[in-house]
């Protein structure tokens, strides 16, 4: 309980931080603190259920923090938890360059997704050349910040873990009997 409070706390300000921060630098070259936490989520959260429930709880947070379509950055988080959980299965992404990469290729997924979702209900100018042109650079630094953000996510996640971390269960096994 205390890890999903924790980061349910930290996903509450990490728009707030990242709109600070837009404040004094253009936002395409400031990184997308939400997107890298669900992502972290989808590298090191042991549950899928728990996993997508924090990750809409966090979405819904960025919904009301943002002022943009209720629902949108939640669809958009659950979808980036899920690629992450999907992908970490089927790729090794434990390396620096692999979780840039990924980090990169699921931005400009996303913001593909945001911006076809504004367009489809009306409330935005969706995918332009203006849009596409902020992209790259804001792939890019995402790319860069993602190991750092998978590194804390994960750390606080195993400090907050009710379980001690840098020990595992003893597992005991069953006998064999040999009658």
């Amino acid at each position: 309980m205390k890890r999903v409070l924790a980061l349910l706390a930290i996903g509450t300000l990490a728009p707030m931080i990242q709109g600070a921060i837009g404040t004094f630098i253009p936002l395409q070259y400031c990184p997308d603190l939400g997107l890298l936490l669900v992502v972290g989520l989808g590298l090191c959260w042991p549950s899928s259920a728990g996993g997508i429930a924090l990750s809409a709880a966090l979405g819904l947070i960025a919904d009301l923090l943002s002022g943009s379509l209720l629902g949108l950055h939640m669809l958009l988080r659950i979808f980036a938890f899920g690629a992450a959980r999907g992908c970490s299965r089927q790729l090794n992404l434990r390396g620096v360059i692999p979780r840039a990469t990924f980090v990169a290729g699921l931005t400009v997924v996303t913001a593909l997704g945001t911006g076809a979702l504004t367009a489809f209900f009306g409330v935005g100018r969706g995918v332009d050349g203006e849009m596409l042109r902020e992209l790259v650079p804001h792939a890019l630094i995402n790319g860069a910040f993602a190991p750092l953000g998978v590194w804390l996510v994960e750390r606080i996640s195993n400090w907050l873990s009710e379980v001690d971390a840098g020990h595992h269960l003893l597992q005991l096994r069953p006998r064999n009997r040999l009658t």
